[in-house]
C-alpha cells in the first residue's frame, strides 16, 4: 500500500527546488491527494508529462498539478486551475517526487519492530530503529545497520554485515560473512554468496567441488531484482559496485566484478571473473562469457553474447558481437538471404549457359 497523500504543491517545490530538480512553480499553491498516470488524471492529481502524446489528456481531464519541461510548457499555457511545476528533468522528478510522497508504506504491515517469530542468535544487536518481520533467522554475530528492514521469511547467515536503510524483502538468504552496503534493495528470492560454480574434473571425467570460501560485497546504494543469484568468490571477493542495479532473474558467477552505476536486466548472466566498467548496460538475456573485460560505458543489445573483451565505449550487438549500426546493417542483409541466394543461383546458372 502506498502513502496516504496530502501536499501542497509548494512543500513540493520547496522540497526539490534546493536539488535542482524543480526549477519554477507556475499557478496557485494547491492540494495534492494523488501521483498517477497522465490516463488517470483527475482533480487532486499530480502527473508527470515528458511527451505531446498525452497533453490531450491533461487538456481533458485536468489534474490538479503537472510536472513538465520547461520546452514542453506551451502546451498548458491556457489551463486553469492547474499548477505547473518545471522539472530540469521530468523523469527525474518523477523518481524523487513519487519516491518521497507515494512509494510503498512498509510500515502497514503492522507487525512488532521485532516479531516473536523471528529467531535471532544472542550475539546479535538490533538497533531501535531496525525493524525484523516473523519468521525471520539471522546467525551469529550478524551486524546490521540503522532503520534497515528484514522481511518475512529471510535467512542472514553468520557473519554478515548490513548497513543503513537496507531492504531486505521476503525469502532472501545473505550467506555467511557477505557484505551489504547502505540503501541496497534485495528483492524476493535472492540469493547472495550462494555456492560459487567451482569444480575439478578427474581422469574419469567425474566432477569434485573446489570450496568457495570468499565473500560477496555489495555497496551501496544497488537494487538486486527478484529471483537473482549473486555467487561467493572461490578465495576473494565477488562485488556490485555502488549504484548498480539488477532486473529480476540475473546471475552473477564467482569472481566478478561489476562497476558502479551499471543496469543489468532481465535474465543476464555473468560468467565467473568477468569484469564490467561503470556505467555498462545489458538488454535481455546478454550473456557474458568467463574470464571478459568490458570498459566503462557500452550498452550490450540484442542478446548479445560476449566472447571477447570489449575495450571501446559504445552500443554493441549480437553474437558474434559487433557495433550496434553493422549489427542493423546485418540483420536486414540477414533478412533477405534466401532471395540473395536465390539470385545469386540464378546468376550462376545464366552464367554456366553461355
Amino acid at each position: 500500500m502506498s502513502k496516504q497523500l496530502s501536499v501542497r504543491t509548494s512543500e513540493i517545490m520547496n522540497a526539490f527546488k534546493d536539488k535542482g530538480i524543480l526549477l519554477e512553480m507556475i499557478g496557485e499553491d494547491r492540494i495534492i491527494t494523488s501521483i498517477v498516470r497522465a490516463e488517470d488524471s483527475a482533480i487532486g492529481s499530480l502527473v508527470f508529462v515528458d511527451k505531446k502524446d498525452y497533453v490531450s489528456q491533461i487538456l481533458t481531464n485536468k489534474p490538479t498539478a503537472v510536472v513538465t519541461s520547461q520546452k514542453m510548457l506551451e502546451s498548458f499555457c491556457d489551463l486553469k486551475d492547474v499548477t505547473i511545476l518545471i522539472a530540469s528533468n521530468v523523469n527525474l522528478a518523477q523518481a524523487h517526487i513519487k519516491r518521497k510522497y507515494a512509494a510503498r508504506s512498509f510500515e502497514n504491515s503492522d507487525w512488532p519492530r521485532i516479531h516473536p517469530t523471528a529467531l535471532i542468535h544472542a550475539s546479535v544487536k538490533i538497533p531501535e530503529s531496525t525493524f525484523i518481520e516473523p519468521y525471520v533467522v539471522i546467525q551469529n554475530n550478524v551486524k546490521i545497520g540503522e532503520r534497515t528492514r528484514i522481511m518475512t521469511g529471510s535467512v542472514i547467515e553468520h557473519d554478515v554485515v548490513i548497513g543503513n536503510d537496507t531492504m531486505i524483502h521476503s525469502n532472501v538468504i545473505i550467506g555467511y560473512g557477505c557484505e551489504i552496503g547502505n540503501e541496497v534493495a534485495i528483492h524476493s528470492n535472492s540469493v547472495i554468496g550462494s555456492e560459487g560454480y567451482g569444480f575439478a574434473q578427474d581422469d574419469k571425467g567425474k566432477s569434485h567441488p573446489i570450496p568457495q570460501t570468499g565473500i560477496v560485497i555489495i555497496e551501496d546504494r544497488v537494487r538486486i531484482g527478484a529471483g537473482c543469484c549473486v555467487d561467493r568468490a572461490a578465495y576473494h571477493v565477488t562485488k556490485i559496485g555502488a549504484g548498480t542495479k539488477l532486473d529480476n532473474l540475473c546471475h552473477v558467477a564467482h569472481n566478478v566484478e561489476v562497476g558502479q552505476d551499471c543496469l543489468l536486466t532481465s535474465m543476464c548472466c555473468i560468467a565467473g571473473s568477468s569484469k564490467l566498467g561503470d556505467r555498462v548496460i545489458t538488454s535481455g538475456q546478454t550473456g557474458i562469457l568467463d574470464h571478459m573485460n568490458i570498459c566503462s560505458d557500452v550498452v550490450l543489445l540484442h542478446r548479445a553474447g560476449i566472447t571477447k573483451d570489449v575495450d571501446k565505449p559504445g552500443a554493441y550487438a549480437g553474437l558474434p558481437l559487433q557495433p550496434l549500426q553493422s549489427y542493423l546493417k546485418n540483420a536486414v542483409i540477414q533478412k533477405n538471404l534466401v532471395e540473395l541466394k536465390e539470385r545469386i543461383k540464378s546468376l550462376e546458372d545464366a552464367l554456366a549457359q553461355k
